[in-house]
């Protein structure tokens, strides 16, 4: 059967298709609370996880840290980090000031913009990233997923890169 052309079991399909997509986020906002803390400071720690499996453009695989303190405050959250990695003779670090899209669930996507500076051993650059982050909390620490879209200005081009890590809170009010 046909309903002006088309088959009727497609049009069951894109209906089915279009209610899927319209519940899918329900499920993320109704994550309840895992605290209703969300005023903390965190100490990070991450590797670039696709420099240590597969390398990179310009080198073999190797480790590519990074390390950072920050504060959270409700939506807004701020880190200072330092990066380093050997094999290249490179390093970085800068502040990164960002939105919490959901603070205090489960699951909180995180986007901030990074000003930093890039050490090299011939000269210091000035460099700007924006990250894409999601974090899973637990109580008293989260891991996390980093997505880098970086402004390379040693070698002038955009730079992606991912990065996983472990987050520790403390200095809680209570």
């Amino acid at each position: 059967m046909e309903f002006r052309g088309v088959p009727f079991r497609l049009l069951w399909m894109k209906r089915f298709l279009l209610i899927a997509i319209l519940l899918i986020p329900f499920p993320l906002l109704g994550q309840y609370w895992l605290i209703r803390e969300d005023t903390y400071f965190f100490a990070s720690t991450g590797v670039d996880v696709r420099n240590a499996i597969f390398g990179g453009t310009v080198n073999p695989a190797s480790y590519d840290g990074t390390w950072s303190l920050g504060y959270r405050n409700s939506g807004f959250s701020i880190l200072a980090y330092y990066e380093t990695f050997a094999g290249i003779e490179y390093e970085s670090m800068g502040v990164n000031p960002g939105w919490v899209v959901r603070p205090g669930k489960k699951l909180v996507p995180v986007t901030d913009l990074s000003l930093s500076f890039i050490r090299r051993p011939w000269k210091t650059y000035p460099s700007l990233a924006h990250n894409g982050r999601i974090e899973y909390h637990f109580d008293r620490y989260f891991i996390y997923i980093r997505a880098e879209n970086r402004w390379r200005t040693d070698y002038d081009f955009y730079q992606f890169s991912l990065y996983g890590g472990v987050s520790i809170k403390f200095g809680f009010g209570n």
